[in-house]
């Protein structure tokens, strides 16, 4: 046995050790970089740090489902948030804040297999699966109706949703519309998101940037935030039971069959703002947004823009 001694010896060194790194620690991190308990809102929670308020789990028929509950409790009709794949509820982080400041309850989770939800428990669930999960948690939330809100893949769980459970959804807004025909399925069915095998020069995260073209502007702090949290979602991605379950669905046919006020909204820079304009064309009788000149991840580059929009929509609907 160690004398004891010794062991006292040991762990004041140990101690010492411990706050002269912190020392230089504190040295070399810059002032305006160190959290301090004033810059800390747990309310408003962007994605740096842990989440706090309003986080919980619902028990589901595909296991425990993340999700993020905030703003006023005795709103009639909350709204629910859905995201593309491969993100997770982050993608909605900031915009959810800025709904909630508007005085509405709002819902956002985590897809089963991304963000912090349990994996699915079958292999390849398809779309009905995933939307009529969503029941459980809004009966564990106790919610009866929400206005619904999606974004790609979550569009098209979003509709499914409505579909088949009409009785809960006030109205619904579809941000990217994936109705892709079989030759467009057929292009992206096979695409991969690439080599996720750690490289020492951490290129199986950095070569999801691009520099900016000869003579364009350098890209926003926006884009590039949101585009670091793309390239994490991808390499922290399990089997992309996402995308597999949208190639395999008739989106089409549920969004022509679509009961209720609705919005279609879509971006001049996405690669399925053609196809949105084919959605729109679907549904004459919903209104269509045209919301950045940005890509895919346009909500959380203008989060603020895009809570003005769908709550505009939204006290349109509610009364």
């Amino acid at each position: 046995m160690t004398h004891p001694a010794l062991r006292h010896a040991v762990a004041a060194s140990l101690l010492l050790l411990t706050l002269a790194l912190s020392t230089i620690a504190d040295a070399e991190t810059p002032a305006s970089s160190v959290n301090t308990p004033d810059d800390i809102n747990p309310d408003h929670w962007i994605g740096e740090g842990v989440l706090k308020a309003g986080k919980g789990y619902a028990p589901t028929p595909m296991g425990q489902v993340h999700y993020r509950d905030i703003g006023p409790r005795d709103t009639r009709v909350p709204m629910l948030l859905l995201h593309m794949t491969p993100l997770s509820m982050i993608q909605f982080a900031e915009a959810q804040n800025a709904i909630a400041a508007k005085g509405i309850r709002v819902i956002a989770i985590d897809t089963p297999g991304y963000g912090m939800s349990d994996p699915p428990p079958q292999a390849a669930p398809d779309i009905s699966a995933f939307a009529d999960n969503l029941g459980a948690v809004l009966d564990y939330l106790k919610i009866k109706k929400v206005v619904v809100a999606g974004h790609h893949t979550g569009a098209c769980i979003a509709t499914s949703f409505a579909v088949r459970h009409p009785e809960r959804v006030a109205a619904i807004i579809l941000h990217g519309v994936p109705i892709f025909n079989e030759q467009e399925i057929a292009v992206r069915i096979h695409r991969s998101l690439g080599d996720r095998t750690p490289q020492a020069d951490g290129s199986h995260l950095s070569h999801y940037f691009r520099p900016p073209a000869a003579g364009s502007p350098p890209p926003s702090p926006e884009y590039l935030k949101a585009q670091t949290w793309f390239a994490l979602s991808i390499f922290e991605e399990g089997a992309d039971v996402g995308h597999y379950a949208v190639y395999r669905y008739d989106m089409l046919s549920d969004l022509k069959a679509l009961k209720g006020p609705g919005m279609i909204v879509s971006d001049r820079g996405d690669a399925i703002h053609p196809v949105d304009l084919r959605a729109a064309q679907a549904r004459p009788d919903f209104v269509y947004r045209e919301f950045s000149d940005d890509s895919t991840l346009s909500i959380m580059m203008h989060p603020t823009e895009w809570a003005n929009l769908t709550t505009d929509f939204y006290h349109q609907v509610i009364h």
